[in-house]
């Protein structure tokens, strides 16, 4: 016991010693602001610092690697097919004889992913002086116009401004204000139905999952919100026995289960009245 008390008795007078002489030193305790903000000074010179290090050493490198014929002298492009060729060397803004490691590949990346036509881009270094680019373009499944322009629409909904819809005539028409984010389940519901799908000419998206539908050019189809499906077996059974399309209709409204509206055209209308008036 009377060594516990000289120890602590010792190390009280040791802590005196020891304040009294910081104190005469004009050190004070400081308040953890301060030390926070000492801190962050710290650490943002150690990081400026290190960055301005890093960046002459990655610049040395980079003129060390070009000494030894590391720099551009070839661009691959695979995967383009209506991606004009010029407009990836300006987008990269590419030079002949740059230093292969001072492109950004990522940077890179999402220049290209940026182009109208491109979907995904992979960008590589090949040595000793080579660019690899892989691109994955966009398939368009319709045309879609929209406030007096015309886009091409791929499959996930994805845009192509274009002026030459003329050469996609092929694709199915739609309309609608979101109807590029649904054009890819109207698309899959046709698959299932070709007869009626290589005869759809245009589509307008309503809501949801809301289309009419327009076969050969001139018969409106109004689907169901639900249950789209099971509307167009039934009207491809209809078609099959009754030729419903050689007749002269023009709407057939089938939103309503268990029933169908037909529309005659107005000179089938005119016919009949005439024909009634007749007898």
């Amino acid at each position: 016991m009377p060594s516990m008390k000289v120890y602590h008795h010792r190390s009280s007078e040791r802590k005196k010693a020891q304040r009294s002489s910081l104190q005469r030193l004009g050190v004070r305790r400081l308040p953890p602001v301060v030390v926070v903000m000492g801190l962050f000074v710290l650490f943002l010179w150690g990081y400026l610092y290190n960055t301005t290090l890093t960046s002459s050493l990655s610049n040395s490198v980079n003129t060390a690697m070009a000494c030894m014929g590391f720099t551009l002298e070839d661009v691959i492009v695979e995967g383009r097919m209506r991606t004009n060729k010029e407009q990836i060397l300006k987008t990269l803004a590419l030079k002949r004889g740059i230093p292969l490691l001072s492109i950004n590949l990522f940077e890179a990346k999402g220049k290209l992913e940026k182009l109208s036509w491109v979907k995904a881009a992979r960008v590589e270094r090949r040595f000793p002086d080579t660019l690899f680019i892989r691109i994955s373009e966009k398939d368009p499944v319709a045309i879609w116009q929209n406030r007096n322009k015309t886009y091409l629409v791929d499959y996930d909904g994805e845009l192509v401004e274009t002026k030459e819809a003329n050469k996609y005539k092929e694709l199915l028409l739609v309309t609608g204000h979101k109807a590029p984010d649904h054009v890819g389940k109207l698309i899959t519901l046709l698959d299932k139905f070709p007869e009626i799908k290589a005869r759809v000419t245009a589509a307008t998206h309503l809501r949801s999952m809301r289309w009419d539908i327009r076969l050969d050019g001139k018969v409106d189809i109004r689907l169901p919100e639900k249950e789209a499906e099971r509307a167009l077996e039934y009207l491809l059974v209809l078609e099959n026995q009754h030729h419903l399309m050689e007749h002269e209709i023009m709407t057939i409204d089938m939103r309503l289960p268990d029933q169908l509206i037909l529309r005659l055209t107005p000179e089938a209308i005119q016919k009949k009245i005439n024909t009634g008036k007749d007898a």
